[in-house]
Protein backbone atom coordinates (compact mmCIF):
# COMPACT_ATOMS: atom_id res chain seq x y z
CA UNK A 1 0.00 0.00 0.00
CA UNK A 2 2.86 2.52 0.56
CA UNK A 3 3.81 2.12 -3.08
CA UNK A 4 0.37 2.72 -4.03
CA UNK A 5 0.04 6.12 -1.52
CA UNK A 6 3.78 7.49 -3.20
CA UNK A 7 2.04 7.12 -6.67
CA UNK A 8 -1.54 9.03 -5.73
CA UNK A 9 0.90 11.84 -4.12
CA UNK A 10 2.87 12.18 -7.18
CA UNK A 11 -0.31 12.02 -9.31
CA UNK A 12 -1.81 15.34 -7.18
CA UNK A 13 1.14 17.01 -7.22
CA UNK A 14 1.58 16.38 -11.39
CA UNK A 15 -2.23 17.71 -11.16
CA UNK A 16 -1.72 20.37 -8.93
CA UNK A 17 1.41 21.62 -11.03
CA UNK A 18 -0.23 20.79 -14.50
CA UNK A 19 -3.97 21.33 -14.48
CA UNK A 20 -4.04 24.55 -16.64
CA UNK A 21 -1.44 23.05 -19.14
CA UNK A 22 -3.66 19.87 -19.22
CA UNK A 23 -7.03 22.01 -20.00
CA UNK A 24 -4.70 23.96 -22.84
CA UNK A 25 -3.64 21.40 -24.42
CA UNK A 26 -7.68 19.44 -24.57
CA UNK A 27 -8.89 22.35 -25.70
CA UNK A 28 -6.81 22.27 -28.33
CA UNK A 29 -7.59 18.72 -29.63
CA UNK A 30 -11.53 19.27 -28.52
CA UNK A 31 -12.37 22.77 -29.59
CA UNK A 32 -14.74 23.33 -26.37
CA UNK A 33 -14.55 23.66 -22.92
CA UNK A 34 -16.99 21.01 -22.13
CA UNK A 35 -15.53 18.34 -23.87
CA UNK A 36 -11.36 19.54 -23.07
CA UNK A 37 -12.58 18.69 -19.00
CA UNK A 38 -14.01 15.35 -20.38
CA UNK A 39 -10.99 14.25 -22.03
CA UNK A 40 -8.58 15.27 -19.15
CA UNK A 41 -10.57 13.52 -16.75
CA UNK A 42 -10.64 10.28 -18.26
CA UNK A 43 -7.04 10.62 -19.88
CA UNK A 44 -6.24 11.23 -15.79
CA UNK A 45 -8.08 8.74 -14.34
CA UNK A 46 -6.70 5.88 -16.91
CA UNK A 47 -3.19 6.78 -15.96
CA UNK A 48 -3.72 6.64 -12.35
CA UNK A 49 -5.91 2.56 -12.10
CA UNK A 50 -2.04 2.13 -14.55
CA UNK A 51 0.03 3.36 -12.04
CA UNK A 52 2.05 4.80 -14.58
CA UNK A 53 5.83 6.34 -14.27
CA UNK A 54 4.97 9.88 -13.56
CA UNK A 55 8.29 11.59 -14.49
CA UNK A 56 7.06 11.32 -17.98
CA UNK A 57 3.25 11.70 -17.14
CA UNK A 58 3.25 15.39 -19.40
CA UNK A 59 3.79 13.85 -22.05
CA UNK A 60 1.91 10.68 -21.46
CA UNK A 61 -1.08 12.63 -21.11
CA UNK A 62 -1.05 14.78 -23.74
CA UNK A 63 -0.29 11.49 -26.44
CA UNK A 64 -3.04 10.37 -24.79
CA UNK A 65 -5.26 12.95 -25.05
CA UNK A 66 -4.14 13.21 -29.07
CA UNK A 67 -4.73 9.52 -29.21
CA UNK A 68 -7.89 9.56 -27.95
CA UNK A 69 -9.13 12.72 -30.18
CA UNK A 70 -7.91 11.24 -33.25
CA UNK A 71 -10.51 8.18 -33.33
CA UNK A 72 -13.03 10.34 -33.91
CA UNK A 73 -13.12 12.27 -37.52
CA UNK A 74 -16.33 14.02 -37.61
CA UNK A 75 -16.12 18.19 -38.51
CA UNK A 76 -16.44 19.94 -34.33
CA UNK A 77 -20.15 21.18 -34.61
CA UNK A 78 -20.05 22.64 -31.59
CA UNK A 79 -22.65 25.75 -31.06
CA UNK A 80 -19.53 27.64 -28.99
CA UNK A 81 -17.59 27.51 -32.42
CA UNK A 82 -19.62 30.21 -33.72
CA UNK A 83 -18.80 32.56 -30.91
CA UNK A 84 -14.97 32.10 -31.38
CA UNK A 85 -12.81 35.00 -33.43
CA UNK A 86 -12.76 34.93 -37.33
CA UNK A 87 -8.90 33.68 -36.78
CA UNK A 88 -9.90 30.50 -34.55
CA UNK A 89 -12.83 29.53 -36.46
CA UNK A 90 -11.25 27.54 -39.30
CA UNK A 91 -9.56 25.36 -36.28
CA UNK A 92 -12.73 25.36 -34.27
CA UNK A 93 -14.65 23.41 -37.49
CA UNK A 94 -11.48 20.50 -37.99
CA UNK A 95 -12.12 17.03 -37.15
CA UNK A 96 -10.76 16.38 -33.25
CA UNK A 97 -8.45 13.74 -35.82
CA UNK A 98 -7.49 16.48 -37.97
CA UNK A 99 -6.57 18.63 -34.95
CA UNK A 100 -4.73 16.22 -33.58
CA UNK A 101 -1.83 15.26 -36.34
CA UNK A 102 -1.98 19.26 -36.71
CA UNK A 103 -0.52 19.66 -33.34
CA UNK A 104 1.58 16.74 -33.25
CA UNK A 105 3.09 18.56 -36.23
CA UNK A 106 3.20 22.03 -36.10
CA UNK A 107 3.22 22.20 -32.04
CA UNK A 108 5.63 19.22 -31.31
CA UNK A 109 7.19 19.39 -34.68
CA UNK A 110 6.55 15.54 -35.91
CA UNK A 111 7.03 14.43 -38.98
CA UNK A 112 4.32 12.44 -40.90
CA UNK A 113 5.69 9.03 -39.63
CA UNK A 114 5.74 9.67 -36.18
CA UNK A 115 2.58 11.52 -36.34
CA UNK A 116 1.00 8.48 -37.73
CA UNK A 117 2.95 6.43 -35.63
CA UNK A 118 1.55 8.40 -32.49
CA UNK A 119 -1.85 8.55 -32.80
CA UNK A 120 -2.20 4.46 -33.73
CA UNK A 121 -3.19 5.64 -37.53
CA UNK A 122 -1.97 4.62 -40.94
CA UNK A 123 -0.31 6.79 -42.84
CA UNK A 124 -2.78 6.96 -45.33
CA UNK A 125 -5.33 8.44 -42.54
CA UNK A 126 -3.10 10.63 -41.00
CA UNK A 127 -2.46 11.91 -44.55
CA UNK A 128 -6.09 12.64 -45.41
CA UNK A 129 -6.75 14.00 -42.03
CA UNK A 130 -3.92 16.84 -42.57
CA UNK A 131 -5.31 17.02 -46.14
CA UNK A 132 -8.20 18.15 -44.83
CA UNK A 133 -6.86 21.29 -43.47
CA UNK A 134 -7.73 24.05 -45.13
CA UNK A 135 -3.88 25.88 -44.83
CA UNK A 136 -5.10 28.99 -47.04
CA UNK A 137 -7.19 30.04 -44.12
CA UNK A 138 -4.62 30.21 -41.45
CA UNK A 139 -1.92 32.23 -41.09
CA UNK A 140 1.87 31.34 -42.90
CA UNK A 141 2.33 30.16 -45.92
CA UNK A 142 3.27 26.46 -44.54
CA UNK A 143 1.92 24.00 -42.88
CA UNK A 144 5.47 24.43 -40.35
CA UNK A 145 5.04 28.17 -40.27
CA UNK A 146 5.31 30.29 -36.86
CA UNK A 147 2.75 32.12 -37.08
CA UNK A 148 0.20 28.69 -37.22
CA UNK A 149 1.92 27.92 -34.42
CA UNK A 150 1.56 30.85 -32.49
CA UNK A 151 -2.36 30.71 -33.13
CA UNK A 152 -2.30 26.95 -32.04
CA UNK A 153 -0.71 28.19 -28.84
CA UNK A 154 -3.58 31.11 -28.54
CA UNK A 155 -6.68 28.59 -29.64
CA UNK A 156 -5.69 26.60 -26.25
CA UNK A 157 -5.53 29.17 -24.16
CA UNK A 158 -9.39 29.84 -24.65
CA UNK A 159 -9.77 27.11 -22.44
CA UNK A 160 -10.81 27.72 -18.99
CA UNK A 161 -9.05 25.41 -16.12
CA UNK A 162 -10.68 23.99 -13.19
CA UNK A 163 -8.92 23.98 -9.93
CA UNK A 164 -6.58 21.42 -9.09
CA UNK A 165 -8.37 19.95 -6.35
CA UNK A 166 -11.40 20.09 -8.19
CA UNK A 167 -9.65 17.92 -11.22
CA UNK A 168 -8.46 15.89 -8.37
CA UNK A 169 -12.01 15.24 -7.16
CA UNK A 170 -13.40 14.54 -10.64
CA UNK A 171 -10.47 12.00 -11.17
CA UNK A 172 -10.87 10.23 -8.26
CA UNK A 173 -14.21 9.58 -9.05
CA UNK A 174 -14.21 8.73 -12.50
CA UNK A 175 -16.00 5.13 -12.48
CA UNK A 176 -13.55 2.30 -13.65
CA UNK A 177 -14.19 0.91 -16.97
CA UNK A 178 -16.99 -1.82 -17.20
CA UNK A 179 -15.83 -5.34 -16.77
CA UNK A 180 -15.64 -7.22 -20.05
CA UNK A 181 -18.23 -10.92 -20.10
CA UNK A 182 -16.22 -14.27 -20.17
CA UNK A 183 -16.91 -14.69 -23.84
CA UNK A 184 -15.16 -11.30 -24.98
CA UNK A 185 -11.81 -13.28 -23.52
CA UNK A 186 -12.87 -16.32 -25.81
CA UNK A 187 -13.39 -14.38 -28.92
CA UNK A 188 -10.05 -12.39 -28.03
CA UNK A 189 -8.28 -16.06 -27.69
CA UNK A 190 -10.22 -16.97 -31.26
CA UNK A 191 -9.47 -13.56 -32.82
CA UNK A 192 -5.50 -14.15 -32.09
CA UNK A 193 -5.00 -17.57 -33.71
CA UNK A 194 -6.99 -16.36 -36.78
CA UNK A 195 -4.37 -13.75 -37.28
CA UNK A 196 -1.75 -15.94 -36.65
CA UNK A 197 -3.06 -18.17 -39.31
CA UNK A 198 -3.44 -15.13 -41.73
CA UNK A 199 -0.22 -14.25 -41.18
CA UNK A 200 1.10 -17.17 -42.31
CA UNK A 201 -1.41 -17.85 -45.45
CA UNK A 202 -0.69 -14.44 -46.42
CA UNK A 203 3.01 -13.65 -46.33
CA UNK A 204 3.32 -14.48 -49.83
CA UNK A 205 0.43 -11.79 -50.67
CA UNK A 206 2.40 -9.48 -48.64
CA UNK A 207 5.67 -9.79 -50.62
CA UNK A 208 3.82 -9.13 -53.79
CA UNK A 209 2.46 -6.10 -52.51
CA UNK A 210 5.60 -4.44 -51.42
CA UNK A 211 6.88 -4.93 -54.66
CA UNK A 212 3.97 -2.23 -56.00
CA UNK A 213 4.77 1.37 -55.56
CA UNK A 214 2.11 1.74 -52.75
CA UNK A 215 3.59 -0.94 -50.49
CA UNK A 216 7.57 0.43 -50.78
CA UNK A 217 6.14 3.88 -50.20
CA UNK A 218 4.44 2.92 -47.68
CA UNK A 219 7.11 0.71 -46.27
CA UNK A 220 9.44 3.50 -47.28
CA UNK A 221 12.54 1.33 -48.02
CA UNK A 222 12.28 -2.17 -48.98
CA UNK A 223 14.05 -3.19 -52.78
CA UNK A 224 14.51 0.65 -53.53
CA UNK A 225 13.85 3.08 -51.23
CA UNK A 226 10.50 4.65 -51.46
CA UNK A 227 11.45 8.07 -51.27
CA UNK A 228 15.00 9.76 -52.60
CA UNK A 229 16.50 12.94 -53.88
CA UNK A 230 13.01 14.39 -53.87
CA UNK A 231 11.57 11.67 -56.28
CA UNK A 232 8.61 9.30 -54.65
CA UNK A 233 8.33 5.63 -56.24
CA UNK A 234 5.24 5.39 -59.18
CA UNK A 235 5.94 2.06 -60.64
CA UNK A 236 7.94 -1.23 -61.13
CA UNK A 237 9.12 -3.14 -64.70
CA UNK A 238 10.54 -6.24 -64.94
CA UNK A 239 13.28 -6.02 -67.80
CA UNK A 240 14.43 -8.74 -69.81
CA UNK A 241 17.65 -8.36 -71.44
CA UNK A 242 17.65 -8.09 -75.47
CA UNK A 243 15.44 -5.78 -77.27
CA UNK A 244 15.20 -1.98 -75.83
CA UNK A 245 11.70 -1.32 -74.44
CA UNK A 246 9.89 2.19 -74.47
CA UNK A 247 9.30 3.96 -71.01
CA UNK A 248 7.43 6.79 -72.73
CA UNK A 249 8.37 9.19 -69.15
CA UNK A 250 7.41 12.75 -68.23
CA UNK A 251 9.43 15.77 -67.68
CA UNK A 252 9.93 15.30 -64.66
CA UNK A 253 10.53 11.46 -63.94
CA UNK A 254 13.73 9.82 -63.45
CA UNK A 255 14.66 5.58 -63.80
CA UNK A 256 16.86 3.15 -61.59
CA UNK A 257 18.06 -0.03 -62.56
CA UNK A 258 18.00 -2.56 -59.14
CA UNK A 259 20.96 -4.10 -58.54
CA UNK A 260 21.28 -8.01 -58.45
CA UNK A 261 22.36 -9.62 -54.66
CA UNK A 262 26.39 -8.93 -54.57
CA UNK A 263 26.62 -7.22 -57.81
CA UNK A 264 28.75 -4.08 -58.45
CA UNK A 265 27.07 -0.66 -58.27
CA UNK A 266 29.42 -0.10 -61.03
CA UNK A 267 28.96 -2.69 -63.76
CA UNK A 268 27.21 -1.18 -67.18
CA UNK A 269 23.77 -3.14 -66.91
CA UNK A 270 22.33 -1.37 -70.05
CA UNK A 271 21.68 2.02 -72.47
CA UNK A 272 19.35 4.40 -72.05
CA UNK A 273 18.35 7.26 -74.09
CA UNK A 274 15.60 9.70 -73.66
CA UNK A 275 15.09 13.34 -74.82
CA UNK A 276 17.11 14.84 -71.91
CA UNK A 277 20.18 12.70 -71.87
CA UNK A 278 20.62 11.64 -75.47
CA UNK A 279 22.06 8.04 -75.23
CA UNK A 280 23.33 7.30 -71.95
CA UNK A 281 25.44 3.86 -70.55
CA UNK A 282 23.90 2.86 -67.02
CA UNK A 283 24.87 0.95 -64.18
CA UNK A 284 22.45 -0.39 -61.53
CA UNK A 285 22.11 0.51 -57.94
CA UNK A 286 24.28 -1.37 -54.82
CA UNK A 287 21.24 -3.25 -52.79
CA UNK A 288 21.93 -1.58 -49.79
CA UNK A 289 23.32 1.95 -51.26
CA UNK A 290 21.36 5.05 -51.97
CA UNK A 291 19.88 4.98 -55.43
CA UNK A 292 21.28 6.05 -58.99
CA UNK A 293 18.75 8.53 -60.45
CA UNK A 294 18.65 9.23 -64.20
CA UNK A 295 16.64 12.04 -64.66
CA UNK A 296 14.90 11.38 -68.36
CA UNK A 297 11.87 13.06 -70.22
CA UNK A 298 9.95 12.26 -73.20
CA UNK A 299 10.49 9.36 -75.28
CA UNK A 300 12.85 6.85 -73.15
CA UNK A 301 14.08 3.68 -74.79
CA UNK A 302 15.77 1.21 -72.39
CA UNK A 303 17.82 -1.84 -73.36
CA UNK A 304 19.26 -4.56 -70.69
CA UNK A 305 22.41 -5.31 -72.22
CA UNK A 306 23.48 -7.47 -68.91
CA UNK A 307 21.96 -11.63 -69.62
CA UNK A 308 23.16 -12.44 -66.19
CA UNK A 309 19.45 -12.22 -65.12
CA UNK A 310 16.45 -13.24 -67.07
CA UNK A 311 15.01 -10.06 -65.45
CA UNK A 312 15.56 -6.92 -63.89
CA UNK A 313 13.85 -4.33 -62.02
CA UNK A 314 13.42 -0.94 -63.23
CA UNK A 315 11.66 1.53 -61.00
CA UNK A 316 10.09 5.15 -62.21
CA UNK A 317 10.76 7.90 -60.07
CA UNK A 318 8.77 11.04 -60.03
CA UNK A 319 9.83 14.32 -59.02
CA UNK A 320 7.62 15.60 -55.61
CA UNK A 321 7.08 19.29 -54.97
CA UNK A 322 8.89 20.38 -51.69
CA UNK A 323 5.38 20.03 -50.16
CA UNK A 324 4.88 16.62 -51.11
CA UNK A 325 7.96 15.51 -49.95
CA UNK A 326 9.20 13.88 -46.12
CA UNK A 327 11.69 16.65 -45.91
CA UNK A 328 13.50 15.78 -42.92
CA UNK A 329 14.06 18.71 -40.41
CA UNK A 330 16.58 17.25 -37.69
CA UNK A 331 19.24 14.40 -37.01
CA UNK A 332 21.23 15.81 -39.51
CA UNK A 333 24.56 14.37 -40.99
CA UNK A 334 26.50 17.78 -42.05
CA UNK A 335 29.36 16.89 -44.56
CA UNK A 336 31.84 20.30 -44.78
CA UNK A 337 34.98 18.45 -45.49
CA UNK A 338 35.56 20.68 -49.16
CA UNK A 339 37.14 23.93 -48.59
CA UNK A 340 36.76 26.73 -52.16
CA UNK A 341 40.71 26.04 -53.08
CA UNK A 342 39.84 21.81 -53.68
CA UNK A 343 37.47 23.32 -56.14
CA UNK A 344 40.07 24.52 -59.02
CA UNK A 345 40.79 22.86 -61.90
CA UNK A 346 43.31 19.98 -62.65
CA UNK A 347 45.64 19.67 -65.95
CA UNK A 348 45.35 16.43 -67.96
CA UNK A 349 47.97 15.22 -65.64
CA UNK A 350 45.42 15.51 -62.65
CA UNK A 351 47.74 17.88 -60.77
CA UNK A 352 45.63 21.06 -59.26
CA UNK A 353 46.43 24.27 -61.34
CA UNK A 354 46.57 27.61 -59.14
CA UNK A 355 45.25 30.93 -60.80
CA UNK A 356 47.49 32.95 -62.54
CA UNK A 357 45.03 35.82 -61.41
CA UNK A 358 43.45 35.18 -58.16
CA UNK A 359 40.39 36.66 -57.60
CA UNK A 360 38.56 38.19 -54.42
CA UNK A 361 36.19 36.25 -52.42
CA UNK A 362 33.01 37.02 -51.79
CA UNK A 363 31.62 35.24 -48.48
CA UNK A 364 27.80 35.13 -48.03
CA UNK A 365 26.12 33.86 -44.44
CA UNK A 366 22.85 32.70 -43.66
CA UNK A 367 22.55 33.08 -39.65
CA UNK A 368 20.51 30.57 -37.38
CA UNK A 369 18.18 33.55 -36.78
CA UNK A 370 17.59 34.48 -40.49
CA UNK A 371 18.55 31.77 -42.72
CA UNK A 372 16.21 32.52 -45.38
CA UNK A 373 15.41 35.05 -48.24
CA UNK A 374 17.68 37.00 -50.69
CA UNK A 375 21.39 37.27 -49.89
CA UNK A 376 23.45 39.85 -52.41
CA UNK A 377 27.06 40.77 -53.30
CA UNK A 378 29.24 41.68 -55.74
CA UNK A 379 31.68 39.60 -57.23
CA UNK A 380 35.01 40.91 -58.87
CA UNK A 381 35.74 39.40 -62.03
CA UNK A 382 39.84 39.62 -62.90
CA UNK A 383 41.12 40.93 -65.84
CA UNK A 384 42.51 38.75 -68.75
CA UNK A 385 45.69 37.65 -70.06
CA UNK A 386 47.64 36.43 -73.04
CA UNK A 387 46.23 32.12 -72.72
CA UNK A 388 44.15 32.47 -69.69
CA UNK A 389 40.58 31.43 -69.44
CA UNK A 390 38.72 32.94 -65.87
CA UNK A 391 36.88 30.56 -63.94
CA UNK A 392 33.59 31.21 -61.50
CA UNK A 393 33.80 28.93 -58.36
CA UNK A 394 31.40 28.76 -55.62
CA UNK A 395 30.80 26.25 -52.90
CA UNK A 396 27.74 26.32 -50.22
CA UNK A 397 27.95 24.34 -46.94
CA UNK A 398 25.25 24.06 -45.46
CA UNK A 399 23.57 22.82 -41.97
CA UNK A 400 19.91 21.63 -42.82
CA UNK A 401 17.72 20.59 -45.56
CA UNK A 402 16.52 23.49 -47.66
CA UNK A 403 16.27 24.57 -51.42
CA UNK A 404 18.82 27.07 -52.70
CA UNK A 405 19.28 29.45 -55.87
CA UNK A 406 22.39 31.03 -57.27
CA UNK A 407 22.53 33.92 -60.01
CA UNK A 408 25.62 35.04 -60.95
CA UNK A 409 24.92 37.59 -63.60
CA UNK A 410 21.61 36.73 -65.07
CA UNK A 411 22.45 32.92 -65.23
CA UNK A 412 22.70 29.82 -63.00
CA UNK A 413 25.82 28.11 -62.85
CA UNK A 414 26.35 24.18 -63.17
CA UNK A 415 26.49 22.73 -60.56
CA UNK A 416 25.41 18.98 -59.54
CA UNK A 417 23.71 19.98 -56.27
CA UNK A 418 26.35 18.22 -53.83
CA UNK A 419 24.80 15.01 -55.34
CA UNK A 420 27.11 11.39 -55.63
CA UNK A 421 24.06 9.85 -56.80
CA UNK A 422 21.92 11.95 -59.62
CA UNK A 423 24.15 10.55 -62.93
CA UNK A 424 22.76 13.85 -64.70
CA UNK A 425 21.66 17.07 -63.72
CA UNK A 426 22.27 19.94 -66.25
CA UNK A 427 20.25 21.34 -68.43
CA UNK A 428 17.02 20.78 -67.00
CA UNK A 429 15.24 23.74 -65.40
CA UNK A 430 14.05 22.20 -62.07
CA UNK A 431 17.77 21.76 -61.15
CA UNK A 432 18.53 25.34 -61.53
CA UNK A 433 17.40 25.44 -57.66
CA UNK A 434 19.30 22.86 -55.47
CA UNK A 435 16.63 21.13 -53.04
CA UNK A 436 18.23 19.33 -49.90
CA UNK A 437 15.88 17.17 -48.63
CA UNK A 438 17.59 13.89 -46.63
CA UNK A 439 19.59 14.04 -43.36
CA UNK A 440 22.78 13.46 -45.05
CA UNK A 441 23.24 17.53 -45.74
CA UNK A 442 26.15 17.97 -48.47
CA UNK A 443 28.08 20.84 -49.66
CA UNK A 444 27.31 21.59 -53.21
CA UNK A 445 29.91 23.76 -55.82
CA UNK A 446 28.98 25.55 -58.61
CA UNK A 447 31.00 26.51 -61.31
CA UNK A 448 31.10 28.07 -65.03
CA UNK A 449 34.00 29.07 -67.69
CA UNK A 450 34.82 31.86 -69.48
CA UNK A 451 31.91 34.54 -70.48
CA UNK A 452 29.53 31.22 -69.96
CA UNK A 453 25.74 31.84 -69.57
CA UNK A 454 26.31 35.71 -69.43
CA UNK A 455 28.74 36.51 -67.14
CA UNK A 456 30.37 39.55 -67.32
CA UNK A 457 33.61 40.91 -69.42
CA UNK A 458 37.20 40.54 -67.19
CA UNK A 459 38.22 43.99 -65.11
CA UNK A 460 33.99 44.33 -64.41
CA UNK A 461 31.70 43.00 -61.72
CA UNK A 462 28.83 40.24 -61.16
CA UNK A 463 26.03 40.65 -59.31
CA UNK A 464 25.33 37.32 -57.32
CA UNK A 465 22.02 36.77 -56.06
CA UNK A 466 21.56 33.92 -53.43
CA UNK A 467 17.85 32.74 -52.80
CA UNK A 468 17.14 30.49 -49.98
CA UNK A 469 13.80 28.42 -48.82
CA UNK A 470 12.89 26.10 -46.10
CA UNK A 471 16.60 26.15 -44.59
CA UNK A 472 16.22 25.50 -40.66
CA UNK A 473 19.71 26.96 -39.69
CA UNK A 474 22.88 28.81 -40.59
CA UNK A 475 25.42 28.19 -44.01
CA UNK A 476 27.97 29.78 -46.03
CA UNK A 477 28.36 30.27 -49.59
CA UNK A 478 32.23 31.37 -50.82
CA UNK A 479 32.53 32.47 -54.10
CA UNK A 480 35.31 33.36 -55.98
CA UNK A 481 36.14 34.71 -59.96
CA UNK A 482 39.32 33.20 -60.82
CA UNK A 483 42.10 33.46 -63.78
CA UNK A 484 43.79 30.22 -65.21
CA UNK A 485 46.13 29.48 -67.64
CA UNK A 486 45.38 27.27 -70.51
CA UNK A 487 47.20 26.14 -74.24
CA UNK A 488 45.57 27.16 -77.28
CA UNK A 489 43.04 24.42 -76.76
CA UNK A 490 41.94 25.87 -73.87
CA UNK A 491 43.34 22.95 -71.71
CA UNK A 492 44.29 24.20 -68.34
CA UNK A 493 47.93 23.79 -67.32
CA UNK A 494 49.80 24.64 -64.74
CA UNK A 495 52.06 27.83 -65.30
Amino acid sequence: MRGRDHKDEQLEEFIAARTQDLHHDAYQFTAAQQPAEELVIAVLAAMRRERIDMAQAGTEARLRMARASARDNTPTQDSDASQLAARFQPLARLSPRARAALVLQVVDGYDDRETARALQLTSRTTTEALESVPYDELPGTTPHSGELRSLLEDFGDLATSPSASTTLADVRAAPPPPRRPWWTYVAALLVIALTVGTVVISQRTHDDWLRTPDGLNHAHGTHFPAYTQGYKLVAIRDQAPGAAEDYGLGSQDAVVIGCAKKQSDQTSIGRLSSELIGDFDVSCSAPDGRQHLTPVMGQTVLAIDDFSRKQWPVAVYQHRSWDEYPVARKDFTVEHDKTLTDLRPTDNGGNQVRPVVPGAVLTLHGTADHPNGTFTGSLSVPSARDHTTPMFTALLSPTTTGQFQLLAGSQSPLTNCGSRDQVFYSGRQDYKTCSLVDRQVPQVDYRGWGDWGGFPESGKTMTVRFTVKHALGPWTLRLVYDSYRTTENGEFFTP
